[in-house]
């Protein structure tokens, strides 16, 4: 699936509204697994279905540095009266040649049922002002709604 580079402004954003019911902290490892189930639940049906392990496994070859240093201070999950609804990894120095130096949000998903209630929305904006660097990030050029969550945190394109 096509994908754009995008890159976001080195100004951290202004701190997201408070979302009633919803707790954000950093995730740990004995999150790990409520993570992967969260990644799995976030994909059933869709075109990058995976299996539960699959996505576990994704999840913790993330946490081992497979796709850069993660970064713990930056990566954030978002729990719902107690149970995860959404998370973010970032890593400090992602290992593809395409992409920009520096953090680089390796995943951001909100589970269906949590969509719109502005969760991802403030994990984006919890990595921005954790880093106060420029940060990356690439997205699905079919995913309209992500791409304008991005443009709207001032986000740019630095590929097509």
């Amino acid at each position: 699936m096509p994908n754009s580079l995008m890159l976001s402004n080195a100004e951290p954003p202004v701190s997201h509204e408070p979302i009633p019911g919803v707790r954000f902290r950093a995730v740990t490892q004995e999150d790990l697994a409520a993570v992967g189930e969260a990644y799995w639940r976030t994909y059933l049906g869709t075109p990058e279905e995976m299996s539960l392990e699959e996505a576990t496994a994704d999840v913790l070859a993330a946490w081992e540095g497979e796709y850069g240093t993660l970064l713990r201070s930056s990566s954030f999950g978002a729990w719902h009266d107690g149970l995860l609804a959404g998370a973010i990894l970032t890593v400090s120095d992602p290992p593809w040649d395409d992409v920009p130096r520096g953090p680089f949000i390796i995943d951001l998903f909100v589970l269906p049922e949590h969509r719109r209630s502005g969760i991802g929305r403030a994990l984006v904006q919890k990595v921005l002002m954790a880093q106060q660097v420029e940060v990356g990030l690439r997205v699905d050029d079919s995913a309209t709604a992500a791409r304008r969550l991005y443009q709207q945190l001032g986000f740019r394109f630095i590929s097509p």
